[in-house]
C-alpha cells in the first residue's frame, strides 16, 4: 500500500444502499436490556444526530457490545425503544428488516469465513440484496463494488487470498470493507480496530470520520483507544455499570469524565456533558 487507505472510495449510492445525505438519526428512549435475569443496560436515553460520529467507551463488561447489538436489531430491549430515523426498529418484522438493510457492522472478532477469499467475504456483505437461492453469479456491479471496497482499505492485492492466511489487521480491514460495500445509512463498529496495527488505527479512524462528513452516514463505534476516540468523535458516550456516566462533546471528555467512566463511579449526566454524583 503506497498511501493511507481511502475508505470513501467505496462510497456510491443506488438501490442497494442509501441516498445522498440520508444518514440515520438515532434515539434511545429509556432503553433497558436484561440478559438471563441480569440488567445489562438500564434506562439509557441518547440522541445521536444524523451524519455524526459517536464513540462509546467504558470498562469491559459495562454493556458496550450489548448497546451496539441493540442498535443492529440483534437484541430486543426489555423496556424502552430504539428509534432510527423516527421508526421503532422493533415495531414488527418489516421495520426490523428495513433497518438491517440500511445498517452495517464491523465486528471485533472479524466474523469472516476462513475458507473464502477476501473478495468473496466482502461480497457476502451484499448477500441480503439478492435472492438467497439464486443460482446466478454475482453481478458485475456488485463485484466491482467489492473490488472498490477492498481497494479502499488497501487490500485489493490480497483479494484472492483466503482470509485464513491473512494477518489479524488484514482480516479486520476485510471486515471494514464488507461493511462499507453495503453503503449503509448507519455504520456500527464493535472495537473495529482491535486487531489493526497501532500505526494504522488513527488513519482508519480518520477515514471513518471523513466518511461521515462527506456522505452523511451516521457512525457509532465502540473503542478502547481513548485518544483516537477524542480525535475522531463528535460525541462520546461513557458507560459505567450499565448506565450513562458521560454524554457530551468529545472535547469535554477530559480527565474527570474519564475517571467517572473508568472507575465506575455512578454519576448523573447533565446537558452538555457536565456531571454530578
Amino acid at each position: 500500500m503506497t498511501g493511507p487507505p481511502d475508505l470513501t472510495q467505496t462510497w456510491g449510492w443506488n438501490e442497494a444502499g442509501g441516498e445522498p445525505g440520508t444518514g440515520a438519526d438515532v434515539r434511545l428512549d429509556h432503553l433497558t436490556v436484561r440478559r438471563g435475569g441480569v440488567v445489562v443496560l438500564q434506562d439509557i436515553s441518547l440522541a445521536i444526530p444524523a451524519g455524526s460520529v459517536t464513540v462509546v467507551v467504558g470498562r469491559s463488561g459495562v454493556g458496550k457490545t450489548t448497546l451496539i447489538r441493540s442498535l443492529t436489531g440483534l437484541i430486543a430491549p426489555s423496556a424502552g425503544a430504539v428509534r432510527v430515523s423516527g421508526v421503532d426498529i422493533f415495531d414488527g418484522r418489516r421495520a426490523l428488516r428495513t433497518h438491517r438493510r440500511r445498517t452495517a457492522t464491523v465486528f471485533q472478532d472479524h466474523a469472516l469465513i476462513d475458507r473464502l477469499s477476501a473478495f468473496d467475504n466482502v461480497l457476502l456483505g451484499l448477500a441480503d440484496f439478492r435472492h438467497p437461492l439464486s443460482p446466478l453469479p454475482w453481478s458485475s456491479a456488485f463485484r466491482r463494488r467489492a473490488a472498490e471496497a477492498l481497494d479502499g482499505v488497501g487490500l485489493l492485492h490480497r483479494a484472492a487470498t483466503r482470509t485464513l492466511h491473512l494477518s489479524g489487521g488484514e482480516r479486520q480491514r476485510v471486515g471494514v470493507a464488507r461493511a462499507l460495500v453495503r453503503r449503509p445509512r448507519l455504520l456500527l463498529g464493535d472495537e473495529p480496530f482491535a486487531s489493526v496495527d497501532p500505526t494504522l488505527v488513527r488513519r482508519l479512524g480518520d477515514e471513518f470520520r471523513d466518511l461521515a462528513v462527506r456522505s452523511g452516514v451516521t457512525v457509532v463505534l465502540v473503542l478502547h483507544q481513548i485518544e483516537t476516540a477524542r480525535a475522531i468523535a463528535d460525541h462520546i458516550v461513557g458507560l459505567a455499570d450499565g448506565t450513562v456516566a458521560f454524554d457530551g462533546p468529545a472535547d469535554e471528555f477530559g480527565a474527570l469524565a474519564q475517571a467517572r467512566v473508568f472507575n465506575s463511579l455512578r454519576s448523573v449526566p447533565t446537558k452538555g456533558g457536565s456531571h454530578h454524583a
